[in-house]
């Protein structure tokens, strides 16, 4: 399948994230989605969908939200 959202990060981006996934101060579903998007480039919908114990779809929601409205969106619920 061809991935129609192609997620890039800038260095401060991937800072951003790994900054919420190092320190855990952040809600718990913020941590998950910052390090779904950390992983989601190495293992595609699937394995990220297993690794995180989660639908593909979220995967797939948050690739979309962070390629059309950005990070602080995605992050969200």
């Amino acid at each position: 399948m061809k991935k129609k959202y192609i997620v890039r990060f800038t260095d401060d981006e991937r800072k951003q994230l790994e900054e919420i996934e190092k320190h855990g101060k952040s809600p718990a579903y913020k941590i998950k989605h910052a390090n779904i998007l950390l992983t989601i480039d190495a293992n595609g919908h699937e394995k990220t969908a297993e690794v995180f114990r989660c639908h593909r779809g979220t995967v797939c929601n948050i690739r979309q939200r962070f390629v059309e409205k950005g990070m602080k969106l995605a992050l969200e619920l």
